[in-house]
């Protein structure tokens, strides 16, 4: 489990503990809580949770474009973060990888893939209803 977090005091509190916190803050003070998610956004940009729950707190707040800020860099940082897991495959894994995906449908002819991963598929579409919102 991985620890970046340091309280007050200096001690180093992991990633669920903070979450916890952040959440608890919610409650009594939500730019407060807005804060600190993205305090660990900066700190852990590879996990979702910190992204959905400001996602979530700019729309209760009605703030439609830092929303829409965020559903960007969310999916900025995980399409980089799938695209540089991808970069040294071994070569028969990857040809066997191309044949599957293509036979099941989930890539064209020129191997483009058809379908995002979670959770970018999720943030794609509220990107989506935000712009059309918007216009």
């Amino acid at each position: 489990m991985k620890t970046a977090y340091l309280n007050k005091e200096g001690i180093k509190k992991p990633l669920t503990e903070w979450l916890k916190e952040s959440r608890d803050l919610e409650k009594e003070d939500k730019e407060q809580a807005i804060s600190e998610y993205k305090k660990i956004a900066a700190a852990y940009p590879t996990s979702e949770h910190p992204y959905d729950r400001l996602m979530i707190l700019h729309r209760q707040q009605k703030d439609y474009e830092e929303e829409l800020k965020w559903i960007e860099k969310a999916i900025t940082v995980f399409t980089k973060t799938f695209n540089n897991a991808a970069k040294k495959p071994n070569a028969k894994i990857t040809a066997i990888s191309k044949s599957l995906t293509r036979s099941l449908g989930l890539t064209d002819k020129k191997g483009k893939s058809l379908y995002q991963p979670q959770p970018i598929a999720r943030w794609g579409k509220r990107k989506e209803l935000l712009t059309k919102k918007n216009k």
